[in-house]
């Protein structure tokens, strides 16, 4: 598997967020129609007249992962389809496991939507192998379905896509619980792979409005 190389239009400033860090997301984008905000830089294009012609916003790059299930997502795995994606490890002595039972509670709720997918990513991969992660699920009493899929790559990949495509920390950290320095947060992707939210994945009210978000972001396509 080759090292990501990540290509993004005019990105100046990285959200880098830890485990402990308050939610600090910087919209690049006004709320429009009652629309979700875009999350990241973006770049205008002009007219002669210099009249904006179009919005270039900040996307996620083209990524590969293997799943716990050893298929292979991709993506054009997630082409075309609402997604939340978060990061975290099997050995986390602190917030992994709540996050995780949120995101279980989430998923259980969205099971009426069509194509909503989720995508756990883990910061470890060196521990967490493929049957590492599937024994977490059956620890977990996690109910995957064919929609949530927990995901391995190599190390520096994962915090590549992490930093510069999520604009969330993944990282090696000593001094963090557990050697590892991670995003708390959950983030809502749209079709086209533009960041549409960030939540706390440890507090149960920010679970709550993402689920609405999701709803409120599956009407804006209908």
């Amino acid at each position: 598997m080759k090292l990501i190389n990540v290509s993004i239009i005019a990105i100046t400033v990285l959200l880098l967020i830890g485990c402990s860090a308050n939610q600090n997301d910087k919209t690049k984008d006004s709320v429009k129609d009652n629309r979700l905000p875009f999350i990241g830089e973006m770049e205008f294009d002009y007219d002669e007249n210099n009249q904006i012609t179009d919005t270039i916003y900040h996307t996620i790059p083209n990524f590969e992962f293997l799943a716990h299930d050893s298929s292979l997502i991709t993506s054009e795995t997630v082409k075309g389809k609402i997604y939340v994606a978060d990061f975290f490890f099997t050995s986390c002595p602190s917030i992994c496991p709540k996050m995780t039972n949120h995101m279980q509670d989430l998923h259980n709720r969205t099971k009426d939507i069509e194509g909503l997918m989720f995508l756990s990513h883990t910061v470890d991969p060196e521990r967490d192998s493929l049957p590492v992660l599937n024994e977490y699920i059956k620890t977990m009493q996690i109910e995957t379905g064919d929609n949530w899929f927990f995901l391995w790559a190599p190390q520096g990949y994962t915090y590549e896509i992490g930093k510069y495509g999520y604009l969330i920390n993944a990282d090696v950290d000593p001094k963090a619980e557990g050697g590892f320095l991670h995003s708390e947060h959950f983030v809502l992707i749209d079709k086209e792979r533009r960041i549409r939210g960030m939540y706390e994945g440890t507090d149960k009210s920010k679970i709550d409005q993402l689920e609405k978000d999701i709803r409120k972001l599956v009407n804006e396509y209908e």
